[in-house]
């Protein structure tokens, strides 16, 4: 009896939330070097594909269905362009995913959507940017404008109907010819939004600390992994605590090759390692094709 009231419970949570999906296209979980400064005029023009497949539903830490399905298929244009503030750098940078996400399994009920998702402007600047020692320090800020495609019947969306603000601080340190260190930590805080399903939904901030080890082979390749830890605020609809805050530790490693120092390419392998609540990931592939100009 238990396991199904948990059950019944993560299938509402999923249902009224609306299944923010446009998280899966986060733009601070960073990839291991976003945070190495290029020169004043430099752009960067980036697309990524992402594919997951999530293969059941947790509550309380407690898988509570092993045929709960969600496959996501995004894609994210992103620009970026560099300058300097006196003789520090800075960047701005404007992001747009696009993509669908449906349910299948138990949770077929939830449907799909496709379309956009909202869409996400960036600045980072570096206090602390030594490259001698290999040493950079970086604080950006995100704002998430609520652009995407939302209905607010809908238990999946690719847009939120939220504002979402974030603030980021990142630090990397050179370790050796071939070894760099980055650790990365964010606040997200959450507008309302005041459309789901007729009622007002809210959100306590989130939190994020990311690590990094990178490995350089050569000049063209280097390997690395990420560990991610996030902690989710609790949501409330139409003033009624929902109890779903919790946690989330994943990580990816990835494979980058440039082709030219003009042209590179990532490919990435993530899992979800643990899961309070919700849908834990099986598998994520990610591509990423990065262009300077």
């Amino acid at each position: 009896m238990n396991k199904l009231i948990k059950m019944a419970s993560a299938a509402a949570a999923a249902l009224l939330g609306g299944l923010a999906v446009a998280g899966a296209a986060s733009a601070q979980a960073i990839d291991a070097g976003d945070y190495i400064p290029a020169p004043d005029g430099v752009q960067l023009g980036l697309v990524y594909a992402q594919f997951s497949h999530a293969g059941s539903l947790y509550a309380d830490g407690d898988k509570v269905d092993d045929e709960a399905e969600l496959d996501t298929a995004i894609s994210i244009f992103r620009y970026v362009r560099f300058g300097k503030i006196g003789d520090k750098t800075f960047n701005w940078q404007v992001i747009q995913p696009y993509g669908r996400v449906s349910a299948g399994g138990s949770t077929s009920a939830l449907g799909s959507a496709t379309g956009f998702a909202d869409t996400i402007l960036v600045a980072t600047y570096w206090p602390v940017e030594n490259h001698e020692t290999g040493s950079y320090f970086g604080v950006s800020g995100y704002a998430y404008l609520p652009t995407g495609e939302y209905d607010g019947d809908a238990a999946i969306n690719l847009g939120e109907n939220r504002w979402r603000g974030v603030i980021q601080a990142v630090y990397s340190q050179k370790l050796s010819d071939r070894w760099v260190g980055e650790v990365a930590g964010d606040v997200t805080l959450f507008g309302e939004n005041d459309d789901l399903g007729g009622a007002r939904l809210e959100q306590d901030p989130t939190w994020r600390v990311q690590g990094f080890a990178r490995y350089m082979i050569d000049d063209a390749n280097e390997a690395n992994l990420r560990l991610m830890y996030v902690r989710h605020g609790e949501t409330e609809l139409a003033n009624l605590a929902r109890n779903d805050d919790g946690e989330t530790v994943s990580a990816m490693v990835t494979w980058r090759h440039s082709f030219r120092p003009t042209l590179q390419l990532m490919t990435q392998l993530g899992t979800d390692l643990s899961v309070d609540n919700g849908f834990k990931e099986d598998a994520r592939l990610q591509f990423q094709l990065v262009n300077v100009f």
